[in-house]
């Protein structure tokens, strides 16, 4: 189980997490936003080229925001991911342009959450000394890899809502 300290920034969640740097090889510190309405992971532009993405090859996606807005983004796979010490492997992230009066750069959506039982404990009924314990359902000496990861099928893509349900 993984327990993490949370923390109320700008009227949101947020927490501490770690993304691969491919120009460094090395895992840099990232504050994100804990956000079960989005749906895919979020970074920032800045910090996906401080990071070494090259995004003139990605995939272009449209995002939707709050009150229906459509956002172009660009998705990318960010090949190591982790939360405490445990390395989940590839997600897929869209990169985009977060305005500059954001409360954030990064935010985490739910096609890394919904992966966890999530147990959020507003300890002494504050967000501020808060924690979040994640119950990771896979197993997690079992990382994939990105060259293996494909967007739609692999743990931390996509995730698709069945329309026939």
């Amino acid at each position: 189980m993984i327990k993490l300290g949370m923390s109320l920034f700008a009227n949101s969640i947020q927490i501490q997490t770690e993304i691969w740097r491919t120009n460094t090889n090395q895992f840099v510190k990232c504050h994100m936003i804990f956000d079960t309405g989005a749906a895919i992971t979020a970074i920032d532009t800045s910090i996906a080229l401080r990071c070494g993405y090259n995004l003139k090859n990605s995939k272009e996606v449209v995002v939707s925001g709050i009150g229906g807005s459509n956002i172009r983004a660009k998705q990318i796979i960010i090949p190591d991911f982790r939360l405490s010490d445990i390395e989940l492997g590839p997600i897929i992230a869209d990169v985009v342009d977060f305005p500059e009066n954001s409360n954030t750069q990064a935010i985490l959506g739910v096609n890394v959450i919904k992966e966890f039982r999530v147990i959020m404990d507003f300890q002494d009924k504050s967000i501020k000394d808060g924690v979040i314990y994640l119950d990771p359902t896979f197993d997690t000496d079992n990382k994939n890899s990105s060259e293996k990861f494909n967007p739609i099928e692999s743990r931390f893509g996509i995730w698709n809502i069945d329309n026939n349900i």
